[in-house]
């Protein structure tokens, strides 16, 4: 998969762009409002990019000039040119430049589908890292949404050596990192975002906690007054920065289905919905998965955790499974003792007591996840295409002049 990065002073032009990328494949997308000349003043931002496509009027739009300086400071960046003058003239100062690919307006989805195809193969030659991204969400408040994010990026990043991020979009309570680290985070998620027109590299290292050498977290608000400031193209901005560093992305988003949680749904391989056997949840999580089809998440995407189980609840549990239609990923036992300690303390289960019940089903979750043990088959049919949705009248971030 490859990381796009698209930009133009048009927001409707842009939001076609993205549209159409959508079409072509599962590409990660993220967008922009403004020019190259503003990119350039984002630092090593481009970084995490592989593809830069900007959409211009004009060879003065384009800024040829800078485009150039960006290919000699980043030299895996594809560039591509969306411009309604497809004069010789034109192709040649722009392929100068350093575009790769010119691309009439109106976009055509197939000339688009073969210059991302070629940027794909370039990335798969220099080895780049490949992303993965999972998204727990809780039908209730309560469920154990937190505790079982935290402790599964822990367990991929220790277990498994891999490198992670836990972000936590809990708009409620945003207490992800203090599940596993005693150590205060130096910045928060909302912070972050107050500084987007910062953010680079150097600025995302000195913002996150680093639990480890391979696991840290991006924290969350702990405050829903914060939490509601917060604005979905700020945060686009900075997942498209820090995402590719990552082999796992682990989001923590609460009970809340709102336009920040969607961004991560949208950019997740994984949905773990993580509900408790009982009537109430039962209802509740027919409502969140009802929610999440309407919103075009399908069946091949979605995995049903079900946390605090006992013997009692296989009535409860049986009842689940037929109001969902699903059968659970996973079953996490209840565990009283072990997980208030953990909770007490500020640690992983596993530092508590390693061979508990609940220790080992949440190694067992983040071991499936690393091996893509696929869900249950019992579910409804996958929705074939995520309708796109636009958040108020911009959807891009507005590069600020510095």
């Amino acid at each position: 998969m490859i990381d796009i990065l698209s930009i133009s002073k048009d927001a409707s032009r842009l939001t076609e762009i993205v549209r159409l990328i959508g079409t072509c494949g599962n590409y990660r997308t993220t967008r922009t409002v403004g020019s190259p000349s503003q990119l350039a003043q984002r630092g090593d931002g481009l970084d995490a990019f592989d593809v830069l496509i900007v959409d211009a009027i004009s060879l003065d739009d384009a800024e040829l000039a800078v485009i150039a300086e960006l290919n000699q400071r980043h030299d895996r960046l594809t560039c591509v040119l969306l411009t309604p003058d497809a004069s010789p003239q034109t192709l040649i100062a722009a392929m100068r430049a350093g575009f790769r690919d010119v691309l009439g307006w109106p976009l055509d989805q197939h000339s688009l589908s073969e210059a991302l195809l070629r940027a794909e193969s370039k990335r798969s030659l220099s080895g780049g890292r490949e992303t993965r991204i999972v998204s727990f969400i809780a039908s209730k408040g309560g469920n154990g949404t937190t505790l079982i994010a935290s402790n599964v990026a822990h367990a991929i990043s220790t277990s498994r050596q891999k490198r992670v991020l836990l972000i936590d979009l809990d708009q409620l309570y945003g207490d992800a990192a203090f599940l596993v680290t005693s150590e205060t985070p130096p910045s928060t998620l909302p912070q972050m975002c107050d500084q987007i027109e910062r953010m680079d590299s150097a600025f995302l290292d000195a913002s996150l906690l680093r639990v480890s050498e391979t696991f840290h977290v991006l924290a969350g608000a702990g405050d829903p007054v914060k939490a509601g400031e917060l604005h979905h193209e700020q945060l686009e901005w900075l997942l498209g920065i820090a995402v590719p560093r990552y082999d796992f992305v682990i989001f923590d988003l609460g009970q809340l289905v709102n336009p920040l949680s969607m961004l991560a749904l949208d950019k997740s391989d994984e949905i773990h919905m993580v509900l408790q056997p009982g009537m109430p949840h039962v209802r509740a999580g027919r409502r969140l998965r009802e929610i999440l089809g309407s919103l075009g998440y399908g069946s091949d995407s979605l995995r049903l955790l079900l946390n605090r189980h006992t013997r009692d609840a296989e009535r409860a549990r049986a009842t689940l499974e037929e109001v969902l239609d699903m059968s659970p990923y996973q079953v996490l036992p209840e565990d009283a003792d072990v997980v208030r300690a953990a909770l007490e303390e500020g640690v992983p289960v596993s530092s508590v007591k390693r061979s508990s019940g609940i220790a080992r089903a949440l190694q067992q979750l983040a071991d499936n996840i690393v091996d893509r043990v696929p869900a249950a088959a019992r579910g409804r049919a996958r929705t074939e295409a995520r309708p796109l949705r636009l958040f108020g009248r911009s959807v891009a971030p507005k590069l600020k002049t510095m």
